[in-house]
């Protein structure tokens, strides 16, 4: 069953001890100061936020949840620790084919606690149970971690872009990862 892309509303998604919330424009100040972290952009060509005002802006953006031409879905989740506070984001493109790009960033001070697993796995059992077939991600070979978390999502190695994209003067290579998608998460 294709996703309805028309009939589509975000909800909030819960785990045990977290919260994802749909992303809006007052999230930005709540994540400024986690997404600030220069470590967090090693492995990718974006960059910091300028300010609380600009990330405020992008995030205003994609309250639509919509792409401009309406045949993708943009959907990303601010992640809430329930007791420690905001802990970075999910991000799911899904595409017209039933197919979503799946994407992750969790702060430094929450890395290696499973929340980026926990997180992820409540989206990525969302987006079956909304008709995705399959999720994506594209992980630079060096980022060791975002491997070792995509596999143990049960994402498998897809094949190998080298030079995939230039990022700050250097070619990169990217692992593309694949993920068939069911109901129960199997």
């Amino acid at each position: 069953m294709p996703v309805d892309f028309d009939a589509y509303q975000e909800p909030r998604l819960e785990t045990p001890r977290l919260l994802l919330e749909p992303i809006n424009a007052w999230h930005g100040e709540p994540m400024f100061a986690g997404l600030k972290d220069p470590q967090l952009y090693i492995y990718t060509s974006d960059e910091p936020p300028s300010s609380v005002r600009a990330l405020s802006h992008r995030y205003e953006a994609l309250e639509s949840r919509r792409s401009p031409e309406r045949d993708e879905l943009w959907l990303n989740w601010a992640v809430l620790d329930r007791t420690k506070g905001y802990a970075g984001y999910m991000q799911a493109t899904v595409k017209s084919d039933s197919t979503s790009l799946a994407a992750w960033r969790i702060f430094t001070p929450f890395q290696r606690g499973g929340i980026a697993w926990e997180a992820a796995q409540a989206m990525l059992d969302h987006l079956a149970g909304i008709g995705v077939s399959e999720a994506i991600a594209f992980i630079d070979t060096r980022n060791a971690a975002s491997i070792r978390l995509a596999e143990k999502l049960g994402f498998t190695r897809h094949a190998l872009h080298e030079k995939r994209e230039k990022l700050r003067g250097r070619w990169v290579d990217d692992v593309e990862y694949r993920k068939a998608l069911t109901l129960n998460g199997n």
